[in-house]
């Protein structure tokens, strides 16, 4: 086997894919380990309907990620037909194979970070909340009226978007600010350290213990 039709190549451009959300590849790769591990299962194993995958059952899971089918073909699978039904077929199982990928599943389904669909639901929420806004200003036209979980949403969508509009502004503030005195610097001749803040206030310099009171 070629390392680009290798099991493990097309389960890592499954991971990199970025047309498929996190959700969605992990309800891939989830199913993929399924399938695996009936394959091997002391009692499934040696059933041969756990060899015959009907597409019509997993695709649904599986469509989103396009290199789970390669990932399957790699494994052994075959496209093949069944009482007219498409079918994913297998004929011979290496168990240590299965293993080894089984393996390198458990693996990509650690390395599809929480935080990743953390992320997405965050998103889908505010895509709702924007949704609910509308409709509310709709509703608000025609005297309709907000429930409280609607009300209660809105309020933490306008807090959420105050919060990171002000954040944005400090940090373009901070940004303009390095930006000018940069420029002062490189371009006034005249230009001299100013005081700090702690001399300005105390109108001297900041002295030393020795300063202040000499040798001991």
């Amino acid at each position: 086997m070629s390392l680009s039709n290798a099991p493990g190549t097309h389960l890592q451009n499954l991971i990199l894919d970025d047309k498929s959300t996190p959700t969605q590849k992990l309800s891939c790769l989830k199913t993929l380990r399924i399938l695996l591990k009936n394959l091997i299962d002391p009692i499934k194993a040696s059933d041969p309907k756990y060899r015959d995958i009907k597409l019509a059952k997993v695709a649904s899971r599986l469509d989103p990620c396009t290199s789970s089918m390669e990932y399957l073909e790699a494994i052994g699978f075959g496209l093949a037909e069944k009482d007219g039904e498409d079918i994913l077929r297998i004929s011979q199982v290496c168990s240590n194979d299965i293993q080894a990928s089984l393996f390198e599943l458990n693996a990509a389904i650690e390395m599809v970070s929480p935080n990743d669909i953390v992320e997405e639901k965050r998103s889908n929420l505010d895509r709702n909340s924007s949704t609910v806004s509308a409709s509310s200003s709709t509703g608000s036209s025609t005297g309709g009226r907000m429930s409280e979980k609607q009300k209660a949403r809105l309020l933490i969508e306008k807090k959420r978007t105050e919060e990171a509009e002000e954040a944005k502004r400090a940090r373009q503030k901070t940004r303009d600010q390095i930006r000018q005195d940069k420029y002062v610097r490189e371009n006034d001749e005249n230009w001299t350290s100013k005081q700090s803040a702690a001399c300005v206030k105390s109108g001297s310099g900041i002295s030393t213990f020795r300063d202040k009171y000499g040798e001991h």
